[in-house]
């Protein structure tokens, strides 16, 4: 399926200098896509509530009104390598709750809304 990504979205945002965007586009096919993004967590809870009032507007199916945005935590970060351990006969020895940044040695803040710096979504 081809759609406008997460990263599609922050890259217009950010060139636009907008604090919130919410994507509406048709592809050849005649598939639609709403994607949404918004610089800090509040900002994308917002975006998110406006694509599901656009999607209601276009008389999209009730379930798929519901988006919210992805978390903004480490582990939902493309930049986030997780923690395997080592493979020996039984399999991993790590459970994959652990990680590290491929960036930064530790999580870049700007503030308790805006998480980390570097955070882009995995897609």
């Amino acid at each position: 399926m081809n759609k406008v990504s997460i990263k599609q979205a922050k890259e217009l945002r950010e060139s636009i200098g907008a604090t919130h965007v919410v994507v509406y586009a048709v592809m050849p096919d005649g598939e639609q896509c709403v994607s949404t993004h918004g610089g800090t967590a509040r900002q994308a809870r917002q975006a998110a509530d406006a694509g599901n009032r656009l999607k209601a507007a276009l008389g999209w199916p009730d379930d798929l009104c519901r988006s919210k945005p992805v978390a903004r935590e480490c582990r939902n970060c493309v930049f986030w390598e997780v923690e395997r351990g080592i493979f020996c006969v039984n399999g991993w020895t790590g459970d994959g709750r652990s990680g590290d940044c491929r960036l930064e040695p530790r999580t870049v803040r700007r503030s308790a809304d805006a998480m980390c710096i570097h955070f882009e979504a995995r897609e």
